[in-house]
């Protein structure tokens, strides 16, 4: 029987690196001396940017967030009644999915699905210093 040493020598460095920093993963094969690793990663997390103004555009949202991509709708280029109605829609829709809005602006808001957490700071922290803070 191979002292545990001795077993850990004769595999490759990047074998040990990888059990080091990821623990042991059930994942890798071994076929004929060569190691496949699975890496998993995450999928890059969609943000879309859209101009508001119809009801069509704000289907276009609702169809992005059911797809579990965040949405920052601008209104600027709305008028007040579209907007209003928009906005109560994507609300709609967000809450159905257990999601958040957060309004960044006065004319921009951000409609986020479940699978996305969306932190806040409010000004008062931005001029406290609370920002600089975080980001170090």
């Amino acid at each position: 029987m191979q002292e545990p040493f001795q077993e850990e020598e004769s595999r490759s460095w990047w074998s040990r690196l990888k059990e080091r920093l990821f623990g042991a993963a059930e994942e890798d094969e071994e076929e004929a001396g060569n190691t496949v690793i699975r890496l998993h990663t995450r999928p890059a997390q969609r943000v879309n940017v859209l101009y508001a103004r119809t009801m069509e555009d704000a289907r276009r949202a609702a169809d992005g967030l059911k797809t579990g991509h965040q949405q920052l709708v601008n209104f600027q280029y709305a008028d007040a009644r579209v907007r209003e109605r928009v906005v109560d829609f994507l609300m709609g829709v967000v809450y159905a999915l257990e999601g958040t809005v957060e309004r960044v602006h006065e004319q921009v808001f951000l409609f986020a699905p479940a699978n996305v957490q969306v932190e806040t700071t409010n000004a008062d922290d931005l001029h406290n210093g609370a920002w600089s803070e975080r980001q170090r």
